[in-house]
């Protein structure tokens, strides 16, 4: 009977304990949420409508690059005799780098200047023709003796006088004769005879032409001695390029960042390896076995038996997602910064946007490359440096704008609506607003604001007696007890929706958790 009772005694305290902490919690949670009272007083956080620039960016990241980055190296075989430059020497453009022996290469032009003595000759002889026999020589030569002949006749035939009247004129074969005077009628006198007049002929005799054999020239043959004597031209002028390239010259201004060979090294015109040990680049990593002969480029990566750095005209191309891509466009300008120092910031301009996506791209992870080019003094600036490029997609100056967390509603772009909360006379009201250019912090007001406008950007919470504060916009607050008493926990703090109790003053804490 005795175990009965203890048992009933201390259920009915246990239900009493029971009963004690639910009507703590009960106090503690209206002293904490009291649905109006001082601890929930609050006040509103306004800012100014005003004017400035707004301005809307997209980011990428990029390795700098630089079209000037040059690698040269020998357009002929040969062995190096002299290497004048070492990595990391400032060069200009027109300096000696390196030579090879220029036998072989001396010997290659000699041979093909004689070519082209043999094909010019080959051509002369196929211009001048084949000679043609001719036929009937002795007859043309007796015709011309009949000319002679006609124009000596011609000549005997010329008259010093006529007759009837008419001066000048003969018969074929008149000679010149006595003409009779009559006296006249009735006289006595005998006839007179008149003396021949004396006539003074000069004769020319024209020689006989002596006929010139004739030729025939093949065109065909012609041509093909003609495309011969180019072909032969060409020759040379590979030859005495290959010649010239014996010289290695910089063909620009530079920095030196590799040297991929030694005297005595044997290198090809194409850029293929000899024999010869290896070079070491500008970052201490081997260039090659024994030198490369050409100058070429892997993507990037810029290789020769030379290797010149030139920042001048330094570039980096960086990748954006398709929807960022799509706001990118030729001749926006942007800015640049870099990891190894990101006080540097240098103006930058979108040179061009690659409208095929990027290779390996996944789904859902499209992109699309730019080419971006700084501006300004980039001679301390290295190829390979990580650049973070930041360009401008839209700009407004000297726009009405609000801090872009002060709209409610959409706000996707110029001609979209939203609204603000104004303040007039201190009574709050919400107004319409017609977007602009939605930049990275502030957004522009087209209409339904003026400057100066009082706004409300968010509330924050004022202190009471025994209530807390409360900030934020987010509906996250942080609310404070000062303490219990009377035995009941004081009030706990209330974050993102949390409550937990503190312990009171006076007594021990019930802790009480939940959401709201």
């Amino acid at each position: 009977m005795r175990r009965v009772r203890l048992r009933r005694k201390s259920v009915l305290i246990n239900l009493a304990l029971a009963t004690a902490m639910l009507t703590g919690a009960g106090f503690a949670y209206a002293a904490v949420d009291d649905g109006g009272g001082s601890a929930r007083a609050t006040r509103a956080r306004t800012g100014k409508v005003t004017k400035g620039t707004v301005m809307a960016t997209v980011s990428a990241s990029g390795s700098l690059t630089s079209p000037s980055d040059v690698g040269v190296g020998f357009t002929a075989a040969g062995r190096v005799t002299a290497v004048g430059v070492k990595v990391g020497d400032h060069v200009t453009a027109g300096q000696v780098l390196a030579q090879i022996d220029p036998t072989q290469a001396q010997e290659t032009l000699d041979a093909a200047q004689a070519a082209v003595t043999v094909a010019q000759a080959n051509l002369t002889k196929a211009r001048a023709g084949t000679p043609v026999p001719q036929n009937g020589g002795g007859g043309n030569g007796g015709g011309g003796g009949n000319q002679g002949t006609d124009i000596q006749n011609t000549a005997l035939r010329g008259g010093t006088g006529g007759t009837g009247g008419h001066p000048g004129t003969a018969g074929p074969d008149d000679v010149p004769t006595t003409t009779p005077t009559t006296a006249p009628p009735r006289s006595s006198s005998p006839p007179v005879t008149q003396p021949h007049p004396t006539i003074t002929v000069t004769i020319t005799k024209t020689p006989a032409a002596t006929p010139t054999p004739s030729t025939t020239v093949d065109a065909a043959a012609v041509s093909q001695a003609e495309s011969a004597l180019v072909a032969a031209n060409n020759k040379v002028a590979d030859a005495q390029r290959a010649l010239d390239g014996c010289v290695l010259t910089a063909p620009s201004a530079g920095v030196v960042a590799s040297v991929s060979g030694k005297v005595g090294d044997t290198v090809s015109a194409a850029g293929g390896g000899g024999s010869g040990s290896s070079g070491t680049g500008g970052n201490g990593q081997s260039q090659g076995q024994g030198g490369g002969g050409g100058a070429t480029s892997s993507g990037s990566t810029v290789t020769g038996f030379v290797v010149l750095a030139n920042p001048t005209g330094m570039e980096t191309k960086v990748s954006f997602p398709e929807a960022d891509a799509a706001k990118v466009k030729a001749g926006q300008p942007a800015t640049v910064t870099l990891n190894v120092n990101s006080a540097i910031r240098l103006n930058a301009k979108v040179v061009s946007v690659n409208p095929l996506p990027d290779s390996g791209g996944s789904a859902g992870s499209v992109k699309y490359g730019a080419t971006i080019a700084l501006d300004g003094d980039v001679s301390a600036l290295r190829t390979g440096q990580t650049a973070n490029i930041s360009v401008i997609v839209a700009q407004a100056d000297n726009a009405l704008q609000v801090p872009s967390t002060a709209l409610t509603g959409a706000s996707t772009g110029t001609g979209s609506t939203a609204s603000v909360r104004v303040l007039v006379n201190g009574v709050e009201q919400r107004r319409p607003v017609t977007v602009g250019v939605v930049g990275d912090q502030t957004t522009q007001i087209l209409t339904g604001l003026a400057e100066g406008d009082e706004i409300v950007l968010g509330t924050v919470a004022t202190t009471g007696g025994t209530a807390g504060s409360t900030s934020g916009r987010a509906g996250q607050s942080t609310r404070g007890g000062t303490g219990g008493g009377a035995g009941f926990p004081g009030a706990g703090a209330l974050t993102g929706g949390g409550i937990t109790g503190g312990g009171g003053a006076s007594g021990g804490g019930f802790p009480r958790g939940g959401s709201r």
